[in-house]
């Protein structure tokens, strides 16, 4: 396992001389983070609005000021990408002018999507293959779900997907529903408090079948973001114990892979690399919201040994590698070579 750091943004405290004082932040916050089919990273600075552009030779960039947070906002939080490398960003400013999903075109030019301001808290993103958006709502324990050119409904509200609103955590809020990830007609869903990984069926008519809770336990507390590899194994960030785990499907067995020790300062989210020699590592952002002493801010590069299973990209029509191997693969794929099919490839398998 290698981890090395992208970026390392300066930590300093918010206090009265801010327009976010008060918070008892650090800034800049990174919090959410995606990788587009070119391998460019791009990663939210919450509660600030931005989303920064890590480019495949290294550098950085401002991709986009979306509107910062209120006084009783998160800010920019969960980041998805589609094939054609526009973002979608979860940004729970506390104003419903301004909080919702926003879609932002690779110019920077940005909408909301419609519906998306009712959601109370949206946090994190993931398509499936029709094209449809999953956000994950932390206080209202629930997901949504917003159709291709629809408005944005909420799709399943349970008990398994609700917070808790402990006092022991530095949020005055319940954190249910939090990471979010897909695979072969499932939602998996983090939730923060209960310390529970939830499937969830997407059935036929695309209605929400029965959650079942399929992984929980005290060393999962306090989830994060999620994702999955090839073989269906959660990837999942425990932001408090700063700890990346590897989960087990079919019994819920936990496998520590990375700490503190490594790196890890109160990590956010991940996502699986997608350019050549990146696709068995996922990058984390770190939070750093802990005691001074950490890593602090920024991205953080650990390979786990595993392909990982690249996101559904809205529908877009990019071969499937399991296709494309069941079809004799290499015999077909000439001058092209696999690994630049499986950059090409956002079904992942």
């Amino acid at each position: 396992m290698s981890l090395r750091y992208l970026r390392q943004t300066e930590r300093r405290p918010v206090r009265g001389d801010s327009d976010i004082a008060g918070k008892g932040y650090f800034q800049p916050l990174a919090e959410g983070i995606t990788v587009d089919m070119e391998g460019n990273i791009y990663v939210s600075l919450s509660p600030l609005g931005q989303i920064r552009r890590i480019g495949t030779d290294g550098s950085e960039s401002l991709f986009v000021s979306l509107p910062p947070a209120g006084e009783s906002g998160s800010g920019l939080l969960g980041l998805a990408v589609d094939a054609s490398g526009t973002v979608y960003a979860a940004s729970g400013t506390g104003d419903p002018d301004t909080s919702g999903v926003y879609r932002i075109s690779p110019d920077g030019a940005y909408d909301r999507l419609p519906g998306s301001e009712a959601i109370t808290f949206p946090n994190s993103l993931a398509f499936d293959e029709r094209g449809n958006v999953y956000v994950t709502d932390t206080i209202l324990g629930a997901v949504w779900r917003i159709p291709p050119g629809g408005s944005a409904e909420l799709w399943l509200q349970d008990d398994l997907l609700v917070g808790l609103n402990l006092p022991d955590l530095p949020f005055p809020i319940p954190l249910g529903a939090n990471g979010i990830a897909y695979r072969d007609g499932n939602i998996y869903v983090a939730n923060t408090e209960k310390a529970h990984i939830v499937r969830i069926p997407v059935l036929t008519d695309g209605s929400a079948g029965d959650p079942e809770i399929i992984a929980a336990g005290d060393e999962l507390f306090p989830l994060d973001g999620i994702a999955l590899d090839v073989h269906g194994n959660i990837y999942a960030l425990v932001i408090a114990q700063s700890k990346l785990v590897r989960i087990a499907p079919d019994d819920g067995t936990v496998t520590t892979l990375a700490t503190a020790e490594d790196g890890l300062d109160f990590p956010a989210s991940l996502a699986f690399g997608t350019g050549e020699g990146d696709r068995q590592s996922v990058f984390v952002t770190n939070y750093a919201i802990g005691p001074p002493g950490g890593a602090g801010p920024g991205v953080v590069k650990i390979d786990v040994g595993v392909l990982g299973l690249l996101p559904e990209t809205g529908g877009a029509a990019f071969p499937s590698y399991a296709l494309v191997m069941a079809l004799g693969g290499l015999a077909i794929l000439g001058g092209l070579g696999l690994e630049r099919l499986r950059r090409r490839s956002h079904q992942g398998g």
